[in-house]
């Protein structure tokens, strides 16, 4: 069991019930104090809103010790993202109650919340910096694989929030991505231009066009 600091008055930390989520019929769940609710690698199906208790999510060190990312209280979402696993754990602080909401629940309200956009945000961030600490990790210079793991991953955000996934829009720069990846922009060009040859990706009006996702997909699933 994690040994934390006691959180924040529940009435302070309460979110605004405008920017909860509703979901008729959706699944509730009972956890103990200390139970855990998921761990990092987990497969992500749901996301969970916090009604009663406090969540604690958490980074697994190597020693076995962890690092406490955030509190959750009611009104919060925990499990956002979007990977297709769990990048942090979860863990009830004291006897916590829950509602399990399905991913496709969130949609129609991410752009009417600002608090569950900011959320999501930080969990986006989270999910990018994973992704390059793990191939960091890895200690085998993967390039490729990290360009198209990247991809796959705005693909998907794309594709969550009800955009085309195969579109990348010139708003995010190559030094933004270059930054993200951890390589010099010539180095960047270098591997985007194989990815062209490849046919995987193309030039768009607007940005970079992802042609072949599942092949993509395929790609960065080589740096498992």
């Amino acid at each position: 069991m994690l040994t934390l600091l006691s959180p924040p008055s529940l009435d302070s930390a309460r979110a605004n019930p405008a920017d909860a989520v509703t979901a008729p019929g959706s699944a509730h769940r009972m956890l103990a104090a200390g139970e855990i609710l998921f761990r990092e690698g987990e497969a992500r199906s749901h996301v969970f809103r916090v009604e009663k208790g406090s969540v604690c999510l958490f980074k697994q060190r190597a020693d076995g010790s962890q690092d406490v990312i955030e509190f959750a209280f009611p009104g919060d979402l925990v499990g956002l993202g979007y990977l297709d696993n769990h990048v942090s754990g979860a863990q009830a602080t004291m006897e916590t109650s829950l509602s399990c909401l399905p991913r496709s629940a969130l949609e129609p309200t991410i752009d009417k919340s600002p608090a569950i956009k900011s959320r999501l945000t930080a969990a986006i961030e989270r999910e990018v910096a994973f992704l390059k600490e793990a191939h960091e990790r890895s200690g085998r210079p993967k390039p490729l694989v990290r360009v198209a793991a990247l991809f796959v991953t705005l693909a998907r955000c794309n594709a969550y929030e009800g955009r085309d996934p195969s579109l990348l829009t010139d708003s995010l720069s190559c030094g933004v991505v270059a930054g993200y990846l951890n390589m010099s922009l010539d180095d960047l060009a270098h591997w985007l231009t194989e990815l062209e040859a490849r046919d995987l990706v193309e030039a768009a009006p607007k940005g970079l066009r992802l042609k072949n996702l599942d092949e993509l997909e395929r790609l960065a699933d080589a740096g498992d």
